[in-house]
């Protein structure tokens, strides 16, 4: 598919990255841990977690749902990355381009979140792309009994050295403050154009 309009953003080819479904919180750290090699400034990376306190976030254009049709997800992770040509999101989930510029993203994949009950209204933990590369740590604990332990990925999972380690629930825990450069807001406060 051509990307339409005037983006001169270098294409990029999802299935280069590795990809595995249900398992965003590792596609993302591949994916900030492979990008800079493809000319983002990893001093504009940064990762995306979107999440509330009802771990029900509504979300648009998702490949796991029909075509059209909203899908809730207790957490999604997504990689924004500055180029050149501007700050795109990175979304292995998405319907939409492959990147996509952030208000295309967020405009396509957020329903207004004035329209929405509160309890599907997101929250967004901003992460250095840096830190969560040095200290994301999953066991995958929380993804078993839900998915097929085929359905695991194929390779080891990714532990950060214990002193440093921020596991997925601190993560996705909004009310908790971590020391690693994050922080949490309500969609529209970081994104106006989302309310």
């Amino acid at each position: 598919m051509s990307r339409p309009g005037p983006y001169q953003m270098q294409e990029f080819q999802r299935e280069a990255f590795r990809y595995t479904p249900y398992f965003c919180e590792e596609n993302i750290w591949w994916l900030a841990k492979s990008l800079p090699d493809s000319g983002a400034d990893t001093q504009q990376m940064k990762v995306l977690l979107f999440t509330n306190p009802s771990e029900s976030v509504a979300l648009l254009n998702q490949r796991a749902a029909p075509s059209g049709r909203l899908i809730t997800w207790d957490y999604h992770l997504v990689l924004q990355a500055g180029f050149p040509e501007g700050v795109y999101i990175f979304d292995l989930d998405t319907r939409l381009f492959f990147p996509s510029p952030v208000k295309d993203y967020l405009r396509n994949t957020f329903p207004p979140q004035a329209t929405l009950p509160e309890r599907y209204r997101a929250w967004v933990r901003s992460i250095p792309a840096d830190t969560y590369l040095r200290r994301f740590s999953s066991d995958r604990s929380h993804m078993t009994g839900v998915v097929a332990q085929s359905e695991f990925p194929d390779y080891p999972p990714i532990l950060a050295p214990q002193a440093k380690a921020i596991d997925l629930s601190a993560y996705r825990d909004i009310t908790r403050a971590l020391d690693d450069g994050s922080q949490v807001e309500r969609l529209p406060a970081l994104f106006p154009y989302t309310a």
